[in-house]
């Protein structure tokens, strides 16, 4: 038997005998149902698995990978050639089939979804403390940093001081020198990533208010969370690594600035608030 040294599955197989018990169990979830596993978190899968987070870091660092994320991003290629497709209701449509219909029913059932599952009461909330907030950090890597740079900018533009951090250097430097006037946000997907996860637990020890946006609770980053946004994405083979979670992202970011200018005009503040959105919020 050939074994391609790139593919996970193949390495479960070859490195299987020298798992743990505990281990076995992951392996064994990912070897029936590898095209679930890229859905689930891994408290999730932990809980399938009838284990603990730490034993499927330890299987994934076992294999050679540094964690989960890191054996999920490795998984999807594979799943990809195995004939799996990132378009949910697209696997086995030919490149003439309607692949843009379908790409268009997905978009708009995703976004659905994300503002009709929207909290409204606690994106009012996370207004509320954002505009009376002194300076607004945002943390995100990968896509989540392009989503965070984003929203700096949109929050700049209402006169609002921002930055985004991606970088965990930064991050371990800049985010314990917060204080309780400030205030920051945790973009994060899965709701894993160290750095994100990191930040918002060492701002709160300072006092510091968090807010996330994830798609995943409960997770590490909402447990470190004094506002939790979801979004409401099915998730695809591609998982964190597609467009589609940053659609959503920004969705329900561009809610939470349209209540953060509604917030502002209501308070007459004298920051510098340009006019984006028109209507103004009945009083309730």
């Amino acid at each position: 038997m050939q074994i391609r040294m790139n593919s996970p599955l193949d390495l479960i197989s070859l490195r299987y005998n020298s798992l743990s018990q505990s281990e076995r169990k992951v392996a064994d979830f990912v070897q029936k149902s590898a095209d679930a596993l890229v859905f689930l978190s891994m408290q999730a899968l932990a809980e399938k698995c009838k284990t603990s987070d730490a034993t499927v870091v330890r299987f994934c660092r076992t294999l050679g990978y540094l964690g989960y994320q890191d054996f999920k991003r490795a998984l999807v290629p594979e799943l990809l050639s195995r004939g799996f497709s990132p378009l949910k209701g697209s696997n086995g449509l030919k490149a003439s089939d309607n692949i843009k219909e379908t790409f268009r029913t997905n978009v708009q059932r995703q976004l659905d979804a994300t503002i009709r599952n929207g909290d409204l009461v606690l994106i009012r909330k996370a207004a509320i403390r954002v505009a009376k907030a002194s300076s607004i950090v945002i943390v995100g890597l990968g896509g989540s940093a392009g989503v965070g740079y984003i929203f700096s900018d949109a929050l700049g533009s209402l006169g609002i001081q921002s930055f985004c951090l991606h970088d965990r250097s930064l991050i371990e430097s800049q985010v314990p020198i917060l204080t309780t006037r400030d205030l920051l946000i945790g973009i994060s997907h899965s709701g894993e990533t160290d750095e994100t996860v990191f930040a918002l637990r060492r701002a709160r020890q300072n006092g510091v208010f968090t807010i996330s946006i994830t798609n995943f609770h409960p997770s590490p980053l909402s447990k470190e969370s004094d506002i939790v946004i979801h979004t409401s994405l099915a998730e695809n083979v591609m998982g964190s690594y597609s467009c589609q979670p940053r659609i959503s992202q920004l969705a329900i970011l561009e809610l939470l600035l349209y209540e953060i200018t509604l917030e502002m005009k209501s308070n007459g503040s004298h920051r510098s608030l340009r006019e984006p959105y028109g209507r103004k919020r009945a009083h309730s």
